[in-house]
């Protein structure tokens, strides 16, 4: 009886000794990620230059040398085998084009290793025929001597970064990809601002709320018509100068990290400048000097334009570019909105109710929407402060 109570316990503690081994294995491998590759790529034009991440036990597998081995003797042994290496590679590698294939060249940087990360550098370079808008990216790294590989791929372009698995069963991925184009990238940013200030409705009630009382000039503690057109365009000229000049350098700032407010709270102040620069035409506290509410507060919506500039796909090389184009295109919007609204408004302040029935009316109703955006935006900003502090 106690010789077959021995031998129970003998069995469990083999069986318990082989599984720690097998976990411990498990954990060393997993650790040091050998069945994991990646493949980093940056794409400029025609040329698309990176290395390949393998690790230091993959390359020797891949080569023919033991794969246990991960001391720098073994890189070194490796590094013999670089040509061979290479050529494992670039024959498990292909990218086409939707302009056709992109053969590999030859690196002229050798492979290097990287001990803290256990992996072997080995660097990449292929041209295409043409510059692409696709890309189709093949790989059969490893999946001949070990079928749970995977290979891990990013690719940078002009304007995003793709990345993406490829594994046994699927071995190639097709993605669209975006070069520096300089004009049209121009354009393009150019039309995102003249979009955005169109599109904000809190921005052109800001701008409508500084232009209701420019055909007017405040004396004795009364509205009187502005003396002509050429003082009404000055004065509007003081409102549209200001405000520019005030958004963007807040713009630049904030585009470039060196202002950083949170963006719920900026939401919250645009919404209180629009009903300030109301209020103001109906209760004046900077009687005729809308250009001072101008600079205040659009020092405010600069970085509101900052943070839909972020939201946008940017070019990783030209960002100076989107931002100046934006920039403009805000400009743009903006002089097309005065243009469209200071000819009427004109018109309308030669004519005694204007003050009561234009300028009156229409700053109470943008007074009014502006409290609406206040209280529903500050019950936003609560809640997110509220659940911030609760995590």
């Amino acid at each position: 009886m106690k010789r077959a109570e021995f031998r129970m316990r003998r069995a469990c503690l083999v069986a318990a000794a082989a599984a720690l081994a097998t976990l411990a294995g498990a954990g060393t491998v997993s650790a040091h990620g050998i069945g994991m590759s990646q493949l980093r790529l940056r794409l400029d034009g025609v040329r698309i230059d990176g290395a390949w991440a393998v690790h230091l036990g993959d390359a020797r597998r891949a080569v023919g040398l033991d794969p246990r081995r991960s001391d720098a003797a073994a890189f070194g042994e490796l590094e013999v085998r670089a040509d061979a290496l290479r050529a494992y590679l670039a024959a498990r590698t292909a990218i086409a084009s939707d302009a056709g294939e992109c053969p590999s060249a030859p690196a002229s940087a050798p492979i290097s290793f990287q001990p803290e990360q256990g992996e072997v550098l080995v660097p990449l370079a292929a041209a295409c025929p043409a510059v692409p808008r696709r890309l189709t990216l093949r790989s059969d790294l490893l999946f001949d001597l070990d079928p749970k590989h995977r290979v891990y791929f990013s690719v940078e372009d002009a304007r995003a970064t793709s990345v993406g698995v490829l594994r046994q069963e699927r071995r190639a991925a097709t993605f669209d990809v975006r070069q520096l184009r300089p004009w049209s990238d121009f354009l393009e940013f150019v039309r995102a601002g003249v979009a955005h200030i169109w599109s904000g409705a809190d921005h052109l009630l800001f701008l409508l709320a500084l232009l209701l009382p420019a055909p007017l000039v405040r004396t004795s503690g009364a509205w009187m018509p502005r003396g002509g057109l050429a003082a009404v365009a000055r004065e509007v000229l003081k409102v549209v100068t200001a405000f520019t000049a005030a958004h963007s350098l807040t713009l630049v700032l904030s585009f470039f990290g060196l202002l950083a407010p949170p963006a719920r709270g900026v939401e919250v102040t645009i919404a209180a400048s629009v009903f300030l620069a109301a209020w103001n035409n109906l209760r004046p506290f900077l009687p005729g000097r809308a250009w001072a509410l101008a600079a205040v507060f659009g020092l405010v919506h600069g970085l509101g334009f900052a943070g839909a500039l972020r939201n946008l796909s940017l070019p990783t090389q030209a960002r100076g570019l989107a931002l100046a184009g934006f920039n403009l295109g805000v400009e743009l919007g903006q002089l097309v909105v005065v243009a469209l609204v200071l000819p009427p408004l004109y018109l309308a302040s030669r004519r005694r109710p204007y003050e009561r029935w234009v300028m009156g009316v229409g700053s109470l109703a943008i007074s009014w929407i502006a409290v609406l955006w206040v209280l529903q935006r500050g019950f936003g900003l609560a809640l997110g402060n509220a659940a911030a502090a609760a995590q």
